[in-house]
C-alpha cells in the first residue's frame, strides 16, 4: 500500500467501476445470502454443512479486513460479543450445543462486521450494502409467496405428532414470514430515503408482498405489528421533532414495558373483549400464557446465567407427550439462553444502538422508518422470538448503531475535528483524475 500510486483518466476509471459494479453486487449478494440464509436452506441437510463452512470462511475474511483497514471496534461490536459470550458459559457448563452457539455467533457477528465495514467506507459502498440487503429479502418474500400459492415446500412437525404438523415454506412456517417482512420494509425505506425518493419500487414491493402474505397466512401478530408500524411512522413524519416514545430509546423502553405488563402483570385480561373482537384470539394468546407460567419457575432455578444453548433449538418448556416448546417471548428465551446477564447485555446493546440512532442527522423519512419498524417488532416480541431462526431482529440494532453513516449522502458538512471517511474504491483528486492507492 505504501506510497505506490497510479493515476488514470477520470472517465476511464469511472467506466471501469461501472462495468465492475455487477460483479461487486453479486459478490456481496452471495455473502449476505450465506449470512442471512432463509430457514428452509438452513434446515436442508445437504446444504447446512456447506453453509457453516462458508460462514466460517466469510468470518475469517471479514476479520482480516478489520485488521487491514484498522477499523476500530465500536461499542455495538463489543456489547454484542459480550452478549453472546454470556450464553457461552452456561452452554459449556450445561453440556449444551456448543457448535450451534459458535455457528450462530459467527454468522451474526459477520453481519455486524459487514455493516461496520461498509459504514466506514464511501457512499457507493454504503448504498450497495443497503441495496443488496433489500433485494435479497425481497427475493425471499417473492419466492415464499410463490411457494404459498403453488402449495410447494415441506411439512414442519414437532416430534412425531402429526397434529402439530403444518406447511413450511422458504421462510419457515406460517408465522415466520414476519421475521422477514418488517426488516425488508425497513431496508427498502432506508434505501429509498437515501436516493431522495418518497417510495421507490422496492418499498412498494416490500409493503405489497408483506401485506398480501399477512392476509393470506392470517398472522394475528403481524396484523398488530403492521398497525403499530403505520401509526408510529405517520406520527414521526408529522412531528419532525419527535421524542419520548417516538424515538428509538422510547421504543426500547416500550418493548421491555409491554413484556412486563403482558407476561408478568397480564394486563391483557382487562381487555379480553377487545382482543377477542379485533383479533379473534383469547387472552391466553393461543396458549402462550400457559407456556410463560411454566417457563418462569424453570428460569427462576437459574436466574443469573440461564441454561445455555441447547440441542432442541431453544425448546425447554415441557408439554404433553414429551414435547418441548420455546418460550414464545423474546426476553424469556434470552433469559433461558444466558440468564439475567444476557438479558441485561441485550438491553444494553439495544439502548446503545438506539441512542446512536436518535442522535443521527438522518432524514425524517429514514428516522420514521426505523422507529416504526423497531417499535412494531419490539411489541411483537412479546409473543414471538425474532432472535432465533434468521435472527433478523439483530439487523435493527446493527443498522441503528451506524444509521448516521449509512444514510450520509456525502453532502453534509463535516463536524469539527471529524476525520473524513475513506472510500474502499477511489478518491478523486483536484485535477480531474482518479488517484488509486495501492
Amino acid at each position: 500500500m505504501g506510497g505506490m500510486r497510479r493515476t488514470l483518466p477520470a472517465a476511464l476509471d469511472r467506466e471501469v467501476l461501472r462495468r465492475s459494479y455487477p460483479l461487486r453486487y453479486l459478490r456481496l449478494m452471495a455473502v449476505c445470502f450465506v449470512l442471512m440464509k432463509p430457514i428452509m436452506v438452513g434446515q436442508t441437510e445437504s446444504l447446512a454443512p456447506i453453509m457453516k463452512v462458508l460462514t466460517a470462511a466469510i468470518f475469517a475474511w471479514l476479520v482480516n479486513l478489520y485488521f487491514l483497514r484498522r477499523v476500530t471496534l465500536s461499542a455495538t461490536v463489543i456489547l454484542f460479543v459480550l452478549y453472546r459470550v454470556s450464553s457461552l458459559l452456561p452452554t459449556v457448563y450445561q453440556g449444551g450445543d456448543l457448535l450451534n452457539w459458535g455457528y450462530v455467533t459467527l454468522s451474526l457477528l459477520s453481519v455486524l462486521m459487514l455493516i461496520e465495514l461498509h459504514a466506514t467506507a464511501g457512499q457507493e459502498e454504503r448504498r450497495r450494502l443497503l441495496r443488496v440487503m433489500t433485494d435479497l429479502l425481497l427475493i425471499y418474500l417473492l419466492i415464499n409467496y410463490i411457494m404459498i400459492m403453488t402449495g410447494t415446500g415441506s411439512v414442519a412437525s414437532w416430534g412425531q405428532h402429526e397434529f402439530f404438523a403444518q406447511p413450511s415454506y422458504l421462510l419457515g412456517i406460517r408465522t415466520r414470514v414476519t421475521d422477514c417482512i418488517f426488516p425488508a420494509i425497513l431496508l427498502a425505506l432506508l434505501y429509498d430515503s437515501g436516493s431522495h425518493r418518497r417510495w421507490g419500487w422496492r418499498t412498494v414491493l416490500a409493503l405489497t408482498s408483506g401485506i398480501v402474505q399477512i392476509v393470506t397466512l392470517q398472522v394475528a401478530t403481524a396484523w398488530v405489528g403492521a398497525a403499530i408500524m403505520a401509526v408510529v411512522y405517520l406520527a414521526v413524519r408529522l412531528h419532525l421533532r419527535a421524542g419520548g416514545l417516538l424515538s428509538m430509546r422510547g421504543a426500547t423502553v416500550l418493548g421491555v414495558a409491554v413484556t412486563l405488563l403482558v407476561v408478568v402483570a397480564r394486563v391483557q385480561t382487562y381487555f379480553a373483549a377487545q382482543i377477542e373482537g379485533l383479533l379473534g384470539k383469547s387472552v391466553t394468546m393461543t396458549g402462550r400464557t400457559d407456556l410463560w407460567d411454566t417457563a418462569i419457575p424453570i428460569l427462576a432455578d437459574s436466574p443469573l446465567f440461564g441454561y445455555g444453548i441447547n440441542s432442541q433449538f431453544g425448546a425447554f418448556i415441557p408439554a404433553f407427550k414429551g414435547l418441548l416448546w420455546q418460550a414464545h417471548n423474546q426476553y424469556l428465551q434470552i433469559a433461558y439462553d444466558g440468564g439475567l446477564v444476557a438479558v441485561g447485555l441485550f438491553i444494553a446493546l439495544l439502548w446503545t444502538a438506539s441512542a446512536r440512532a436518535d442522535a443521527s442527522r438522518c432524514s425524517t423519512p429514514a428516522r420514521a422508518a426505523f422507529i416504526a419498524v423497531y417499535t412494531a417488532m419490539s411489541v411483537m416480541s412479546v409473543s414471538e422470538i425474532y432472535v432465533y431462526n434468521m435472527g433478523m431482529f439483530y439487523l435493527l440494532p446493527f443498522l441503528a448503531s451506524r444509521l448516521d453513516e449509512l444514510m450520509d449522502d456525502g453532502g453534509r458538512p463535516e463536524q469539527p475535528g471529524a476525520r473524513p471517511r475513506p472510500s474502499l474504491v477511489v478518491a478523486e483528486g483536484p485535477t480531474g483524475t482518479i488517484t488509486r492507492i495501492r
